[in-house]
């Protein structure tokens, strides 16, 4: 799913040098730096309460390529270390942190699960580290602020990157579905333009839309999709819940259901053709999580459905298969 700000003039024109026509975004779309904020490795306290102390990876933690993860892990919601997960643990600690209900919890850790190289002699569970495997379910192309894996790093935040989203916000305090739904419309635009091994099957097609979906569901509203930006800018940037701006996980969970919702939206607002025979929704998300073809309901992913068996993400398969085929 290491400690993010703002990086220097002189790193940006680095970035921009492996990214053309990319380094001058911040200044073109009128978005400001934040401002710098103290990271104290002690629990804080806000208007609302104390919340869970923050520091980036220290030596022997790992983390992913998802902002997310990383947050909860450095916040130790989820554990610090980034080993370790199991599906118990995941269900939890996304619970706590972000309200992210078990039914997708189960299906996107079994998706983890399913990137350890080794998931049954092992135990069944992940490191952070591992979901950087290319294509293996959770990584994919186009991500929102991750290079491609062909530029030899998709795990680490790119800021030249995120700036490209950012550019679609200008002058906007609040991240909404329908520009949300632009800026990661262009990203994969983007990468399918200037990367000659871009990867973009209907796995990932659904799974960047949810990606976006969870964004705007765990720093705003599940039902709405608005974000407060600098909420999701936390998120990203820094690796961090929001707490000292206000921010607080939403009272209204977030679900495999309220996500299916939430890119059907996405996706009318971007104009992006579906892939042929896949219906958007909450079935076709818990499908590619699970090992099935969005489109026939066939396993297509033998590993991560035999997984899926053990670890009960398989759910109501009957009405999943139903509403994929139609039958």
């Amino acid at each position: 799913m290491k400690s993010v700000s703002f990086v220097l003039v002189g790193l940006l024109a680095q970035y921009a040098s492996a990214f053309p026509g990319m380094g001058n975004m911040r200044k073109e779309a009128g978005v400001l730096p934040r401002k710098p904020v103290a990271e104290p490795a002690s629990t804080s306290s806000s208007a609302s309460g104390n919340y869970p102390a923050w520091h980036p990876a220290q030596k022997g933690e790992v983390r992913s390529p998802c902002p997310g993860l990383n947050s909860l892990a450095n916040h130790d919601i989820c554990p610090r270390s980034g080993k370790g997960y199991t599906i118990p643990i995941l269900i939890d600690c996304l619970k706590r942190g972000l309200n992210v209900g078990a039914d997708f919890s189960t299906v996107v850790g079994t998706a983890g699960i399913a990137s350890n190289p080794n998931p049954l002699p092992s135990g069944l569970y992940f490191d952070l580290d591992m979901l950087d495997r290319h294509d293996f379910v959770i990584e994919h192309d186009g991500s929102l602020s991750r290079a491609d894996a062909t530029t030899g790093d998709n795990h680490s935040f790119n800021q030249t990157i995120w700036d490209s989203v950012l550019a679609y916000y200008s002058g906007m305090t609040d991240a909404t579905i329908p520009v949300a739904a632009k800026a990661r419309y262009n990203r994969i635009s983007t990468e399918a333009a200037r990367d000659p091994n871009f990867s973009y099957s209907p796995v990932q097609f659904i799974l960047s839309y949810g990606e976006t979906a969870l964004y705007l569901s765990t720093m705003g509203d599940p039902i709405t999709g608005v974000a407060p930006l600098e909420y999701v800018r936390s998120l990203f940037e820094e690796e961090k819940l929001p707490y000292e701006l206000g921010w607080q996980p939403p009272k209204v969970p977030t679900t495999l259901a309220s996500l299916g919702a939430m890119v059907l939206q996405l996706n009318a607002e971007s104009g992006e053709t579906i892939p042929e025979g896949v219906i958007l929704g909450e079935n076709s998300l818990r499908a590619v999580l699970i090992g099935l073809n969005a489109a026939t309901g066939e396993i297509e992913n033998n590993a991560l459905y035999a997984l899926a068996k053990l670890t009960g993400a398989l759910g109501s398969l009957g009405g999943t298969l139903k509403s994929l085929t139609g039958s």
